[in-house]
């Protein structure tokens, strides 16, 4: 398993904006998540927020299954529409990104 949690920080004023797209992803668009998340081999993909006095933070962890189909899929890019959507917010939303270190991670075996 490859497990990476990101510490991002939200553009001032962004907040709001951000949690509802993802809200609006949560509602109205999960089977492209699914298939998103299909084509990369990941398992578990969570969303944290954090409000802060100076800045909010959201906490991206995902889990994935390492495969080279999943590799090549990121390295072409996906034509999935939740993913395009998705790149344009990040990079509207998004101001920076700290790669957390990850010190546990246990997953329950089959």
């Amino acid at each position: 398993m490859e497990v990476q949690c990101l510490k991002v920080k939200i553009k001032p004023g962004m907040t709001q904006e951000f949690i509802d797209f993802v809200k609006d992803m949560q509602v109205n668009k999960m089977e492209f998540v699914y298939e998103t998340m299909r084509s990369e081999n990941i398992v578990v993909e969570s969303i944290f927020l954090e409000k802060g006095e100076d800045a909010d933070h959201i906490i991206f962890y995902t889990r994935s299954n390492p495969a080279d189909e999943a590799l090549e899929e990121r390295e072409r890019g996906s034509a999935i529409p939740v993913d395009t959507e998705s790149i344009e917010m990040l990079q509207k939303t998004w101001d920076s990104v700290q790669s957390l270190e990850v010190l546990f991670d246990a997953g329950r075996l089959p």
